[in-house]
């Protein structure tokens, strides 16, 4: 229970006097917009294969088993047991763990676990000889090293193989510093060393006949480094790298030779039956294709595939990942179907990952979010502004980088780069490239884009910049923009009108801050001042006790540090004048206000502390690094809510619990004369405090005392601007005269009053007759 603070929820801020932060309810109406998928493909690695299953990553740490059979994952296999554990080798189905002291040199014992069977068996270690981690489901592959460091390999027999220790036969002693088993599967091992006469070797190791033979090299080829190898379960392939000719050896018979023309010159070839699957990483389409060893015309077998390329099991089929596109890619195994050609069957299916969110901004419940797919765009989600509804996953609007980087540029680093000005649209500095500060970065245009499908983009250059190099926006609120600058070696603030494309004549301090066409700005004690910029005039004042180093506006609520360490961090009701003080000390750009509420970026999360109690309750408290503001967590100060990005790349917009401030004109336009001799429409634009869901423009005759109804509308995100054109909705013209106008709008939360706002106007050049209205 909330007791007081309850109270205050319900009936808005009074004379309550403020009780310690604590912990609050859970806030309701959390939204999630869940990532684009990411246009590269997923990947998972393959790490083993045999004829029953593949060993592949898990979701996050470790390796799992698959079955082909039954489709059963089970955690890979591991050495849970002697002096020394863990998984040494993985090859096919089977996982091998030699155990031996962990500082000893001295070969032990090798077990090895059957993943398909569970069977576990144990060889000990002949004397003199050391395993080499190769093995076949009936051999190990061993070596005896002699005085000068030249090995003989030997196979020792498994439980069922009664070939207890075999010596190889090879054309001589190999180098032990050489020696490297380059692949192996059930049958035999492909192996590289350095002959006694210098040489490069290639050589085939065939299990069942225990000899080891070289195979001459690819003709051009000078060494090992320029040749592609693979081997197949029928075939072995070699190939010189940049060639499109494959010579193919059946592992029978090494004598018979086939010479296969691809169109990859570089990347894997692998033979899978009789059939050589070649993989072109380096391709533009990255398909898959195979040809057959004995020729005829060749197959696709896969449009795109990934270019970590090919993995080859024991029993000779080939695993890659591939597909269309990021949301249709899986992990193939490749094997010889009925006919003996390549056919593929799903090993796991990948779904895309999801685009990586760099920037986040929120204003009027339109969301906007910033990603590398890898391209960079911007991406613009209008959300629910009331019930229950989800948010829509599919974003209303979006721009990409390589077509405009002035505006469609998520720069995560800058925050301040591209900020919405709460009413549709976004904005963005850039330079004239003229001016007379000494640099191409002078002089300062503004970038003006509305967020919507065809909306408006606008260069708007402003005079009397051009000794200035502008630095970041600062702060916006409608028409109203306000940014850094340097001018004559001096740092200074700028506030323009965008739609006027002119420089306001008003130096605001660095403490500034916009709130529609007010400026809030500090005085010289802790007095701080709201001037109405159409006017100049200053309308509210408010003392806050201190003389703030940073102020923020959102509705009825100012927010103010008193320090640049964050000092006296407090936040200030203007209705009731009573300044309440946070229980934080905040860094730069570390604490935003919302409308009655405040975001605050920990070093281990964010902290939401709702202030509508008239007390800092910290309502939310979300546990995940988060970083810089407009990066990955943002507020929306147009009485909206905050948001962040979670590890997932979703946005999370959560809710904020009791009474919101009261639904407000902040800006307004509304001419007090329209001659329809000139002119089409009487133009007019409220700007509000937040979102309405519907809206309703009236004339009211002065002279008659007649209302019309003239314009009305739905759903508004931050700007009203109808065009009334002199006629009723009917169609026919209005008297001409004095009017009054009247603006009712409904707030889209359901919280607030409606607004109702009035003003006076003088119409003339009606096409009409002339005809004065009757008096009432």
């Amino acid at each position: 229970m909330l007791g007081a603070a309850a109270l205050a929820l319900a009936t808005g801020i009074g004379a309550l006097t403020a009780v310690p932060a604590a912990a609050g309810p859970a806030a309701a109406g959390e939204l999630t917009v869940a990532p684009l998928p990411h246009q590269e493909p997923s990947h998972k690695m393959v790490f083993a294969a045999g004829p029953n299953g593949v060993t592949l990553p898990g979701p996050s740490r470790g390796l799992y088993w698959k079955s082909f059979a039954d489709g059963r994952e089970t955690p890979q296999a591991n050495c849970d047991s002697g002096p020394y554990h863990g998984p040494w080798l993985s090859i096919g189905d089977t996982v091998g763990c030699e155990y031996r002291a962990v500082s000893s040199t001295t070969p032990g014992p090798l077990t090895l676990h059957d993943q398909a069977t569970g069977h576990r068996e144990t060889l000990a270690v002949p004397a003199g000889l050391s395993w080499t981690g190769t093995y076949s489901p009936t051999q190990v592959l061993a070596t005896e090293k002699d005085a000068e460091d030249r090995l003989t390999l030997h196979l020792i027999g498994r439980e069922k193989e009664p070939r207890k220790d075999v010596t190889v036969s090879a054309p001589e002693r190999i180098p032990g510093s050489s020696f490297w088993v380059r692949t192996s599967d059930e049958k035999g091992a492909l192996i590289t060393y350095r002959s006694a006469a210098g040489q490069d070797t290639l050589a085939l190791l065939d299990f069942a006949t225990a000899a080891l033979t070289p195979l001459a090299l690819p003709e051009g080829a000078p060494d090992l480094g320029s040749v592609d190898y693979a081997l197949g379960y029928e075939w072995v392939s070699l190939r010189k790298r940049g060639s499109g000719t494959v010579t193919v050896r059946s592992r029978t018979d090494l004598a018979v030779t086939r010479s296969v023309t691809t169109s990859t010159l570089y990347g894997a070839v692998q033979p899978v039956g009789d059939w050589l699957v070649a993989h072109d990483a380096y391709a533009t389409g990255d398909a898959v294709t195979a040809v057959p060893v004995d020729g005829g015309a060749p197959r696709t077998l896969l449009a795109r595939s990934s270019w970590r390329g090919m993995k080859t099991g024991t029993d000779g089929s080939a695993y890659l990942a591939g597909g269309t596109d990021s949301s249709h890619w899986a992990m193939y195994r490749i094997k010889p179907g009925p006919d003996g050609a390549p056919a593929l069957t799903t090993v796991v299916d990948l779904p895309p990952n999801p685009a990586d969110r760099v920037t986040l901004s929120l204003a009027q419940g339109r969301l906007i979010t910033g990603q590398e797919n890898p391209d960079r765009s911007l991406q613009s989600y209008d959300l629910p502004l009331s019930g229950t509804s989800p948010a829509g996953q599919a974003p209303d609007w979006s721009c990409e980088e390589a077509t405009d980087d002035r505006l469609c540029a998520p720069r995560g680093e800058i925050p301040g780069w591209t900020v919405p000005t709460g009413d549709g649209r976004i904005v963005s500095l850039t330079a004239m490239g003229t001016g007379t500060c000494g640099s191409s970065l002078c002089g300062t245009v503004v970038n003006v884009r509305e967020t919507r499908p065809g909306g408006s983009v606008r260069q708007v250059p402003l005079a009397g910049t051009e000794a200035m190099s502008s630095y970041l926006v600062e702060s916006a609120s409608g028409r109203y923009v306000m940014f850094s600058a340097m001018e004559n070696r001096n740092s200074r603030m700028v506030l323009a009108d965008i739609d006027a494309g002119r420089v306001l004549d008003v130096r605001p301090s660095s403490a500034a801050t916009l709130w529609g066409s007010t400026l809030w700005d500090r005085g010289d004690d802790g007095e701080v001042t709201g001037t109405d910029l159409r006017t100049g005039t200053a309308t509210q004042r408010a003392d806050l006790g201190c003389r703030p180093y940073e102020l923020q506006a959102s509705g009825d609520w100012l927010y103010f540090t008193c320090s640049a360490g964050g000092a006296g961090a407090s936040a200030f009701h203007l209705p009731s004048k009573k300044r309440i003080q946070l229980p934080f000390t905040p860094a730069s750009d570390a604490a935003k206000l919302g409308d009655g509420y405040v975001a605050h970026r920990t070093d281990t999360g964010l902290e939401v502390y709702n202030l509508r109690s008239g007390a800092p309750v910290r309502e939310r408290e979300i546990a995940q690094p988060l970083h810089r503001y407009g990066s990955d967590w943002t507020v929306d100060r147009f009485g909206g809510r905050p948001a962040y990005t979670d590890a997932g790349e979703t946005v999370h917009v959560v809710g904020v619990t009791g009474k919101a401030s009261p639904l407000a004109v902040i800006d307004q336009d509304a001419p007090a004369t329209v001659d329809f001799r000139s002119a089409k429409a009487w133009s007019s634009r409220w700007w509000l405090s937040k979102p309405v869901s519907s809206w309703q423009l009236t004339v009211r005759n002065k002279t008659s005392g007649i209302s019309t109804v003239v314009r009305s509308g739905g759903e508004a995100r931050g700007v009203i601007a109808p065009a009334w054109d002199g006629k009723n909705q009917g169609g026919a013209y209005l008297f001409t005269g004095d009017y009054e106008w009247t603006l009712t709008a409904r707030p889209a939360d359901g919280q607030t009053p409606e607004l109702r706002t009035s003003g006076s106007m003088k119409v003339t050049g009606i096409p009409s007759r002339v005809v004065r209205p009757p008096a009432r």
